[in-house]
């Protein structure tokens, strides 16, 4: 009895292909399971960890976060968002600072103790996760970040 077409392709080209795709998906649940782990050890929802790497990442790609921005990037109400945003400023780790841009509106910034944190968590994987790119030439990273980038505007 022969393999599946969808679950081992026949054509070897498809099967590599495929094979990456899993290594994909194996890199995001073990991110998942860390992001998790995370989350349980400092008491936060899973949507609370998701909302401060958002608003990490708009702030490394200079960008405003409103209360708005985040709904949209979580894909979330401005309800739920809101609450998400009172959970993060309760316990410290988010604060309201006026819009560089329009002083009537606010924009979320991660505070020093939340990236403190997160750091001291995050911050042994990461450094493993550095150091195994760094053995990659910058031709081999162009490659593949050329690729990560392709797969992810393919997720949408």
């Amino acid at each position: 009895m022969g393999m599946r077409e969808g679950v081992m392709p026949a054509d070897p080209e498809q099967a590599a292909a495929l094979e990456l795709v899993h290594r994909l998906r194996d890199i995001v649940l073990r991110w998942e399971l860390a992001i998790g782990e995370f989350a349980r050890a400092t008491g936060l929802h899973a949507t609370d960890v998701r909302a401060l790497v958002s608003l990490l990442d708009a702030e490394r790609a200079e960008v405003e976060a409103t209360p708005s921005w985040l709904a949209q990037q979580l894909g979330m109400t401005s309800q739920a968002t809101t609450a998400v945003i009172r959970r993060l400023e309760a316990a410290g780790h988010v604060e309201r600072l006026r819009s560089r841009t329009d002083g009537r509106s606010t924009r979320l910034q991660v505070s020093d103790s939340a990236v403190d944190l997160g750091w001291q968590f995050f911050g042994p994987l990461l450094d493993r996760m550095i150091a195994t790119t760094r053995t990659l030439d910058p031709d081999q990273q162009k490659l593949v970040k050329g690729y990560l980038t392709a797969v992810s505007e393919a997720l949408g």
